[in-house]
């Protein structure tokens, strides 16, 4: 079945100019095909001098208005930059690795004409629906930060190495408190991701649930948690000898002071639709990109 796509949106790694020659080379290709292109306005010189005409240039939060796809050229930090645009509506994103790990940028550089053209030519698209996490810093009864999470949201230490102390409470109810370097609540899409560093479990990104790792934590005790995704979460730091800070999906940061409250819960509009790439299932993508399973 042919693809009813028509409009894709490209998204590049600012710093890499192989991501931005490869853009082109797509844009181009599409062109041809007879697909409208969008870029967001960040992108370089060098796309913006190539595009002729022929690509549109539009603000990066509005890219998700004008497109009914996008492709991302990067790594993980890029990917994360275009799903979290995704709070209005979720749109098929399909992530092409221009770096190392990449583990949310499936396809290969070298794959992603025969992916596109299995995708958008002969409509072989399979989508993995993920859930996302609702964030809300609430500060003396007023929320100052409503935000999205894709990966994880961490709460952290500065720079001076001082533990602190973070409690817990799951549904209204006090869980633990934990003392450590700080604490990551993470979606099943991010448990491979800094909760994994930190001694957390690989979560199937199909289960709906919330992860919550500590990080280097002060007691034996204190181990990695796993709740049902419909719970609301909430964190407050009740031992503070310095700074500390609150970081989403290592996009947006906030300074946390002293009595604020960190609420999560289960995004409810829609699920993130990540396009997988052809011919690789999730432990295939374990094994290549974490030598899962290897002796």
């Amino acid at each position: 079945m042919k693809s009813k796509i028509k409009r894709i949106g490209l998204v590049v790694k600012h710093s890499q100019p192989e991501a931005a020659v490869l853009a082109v080379e797509i844009a181009s290709l599409l062109h041809l095909k007879g697909f409208q292109v969008f870029f967001p306005d960040e992108v370089s010189q060098k796309i913006k001098s190539q595009s002729q005409g022929r690509f549109k240039l539009v603000k990066k939060e509005k890219l998700v208005d004008h497109v009914d796809f996008i492709i991302i050229l990067g790594g993980d930090g890029t990917y994360l930059s275009a799903a979290r645009l995704m709070k209005v509506k979720s749109i098929p994103i399909l992530g092409v690795n221009m770096g190392t790990l990449g583990f949310l940028t499936e396809v290969k550089k070298e794959e992603v004409y025969d992916a596109l053209n299995q995708i958008l030519v002969k409509g072989h698209m399979r989508i993995s629906e993920r859930d996302m996490l609702e964030v809300k810093v609430i500060r003396k009864e007023k929320t100052i930060l409503h935000s999205l999470v894709v990966n994880d949201a961490v709460v952290s230490k500065g720079a001076i190495a001082r533990i602190i102390g973070i409690k817990i409470n799951v549904d209204g109810e006090w869980a633990n408190t934990v003392r450590a370097d700080g604490v990551i609540i993470s979606t099943p899409t991010g448990s491979t991701a800094y909760s994994l560093a930190a001694g957390g479990p690989i979560v199937m990104p199909s289960l709906n649930c919330m992860l919550i790792t500590p990080i280097c934590p002060h007691g034996l005790t204190q181990r990695p948690l796993l709740l049902p995704g419909n719970v609301t979460v909430d964190l407050t730091v009740d031992d503070m000898p310095g700074h500390v800070y609150l970081t989403l999906d290592g996009q947006e940061a906030i300074d946390l002071k002293d009595g604020d409250l960190i609420r999560l819960s289960h995004f409810e509009k829609h699920k993130l639709k990540v396009v997988k790439a052809p011919h690789r299932d999730y432990f295939t993508l374990l094994r290549e990109k974490l030598n899962f399973g290897v002796r």
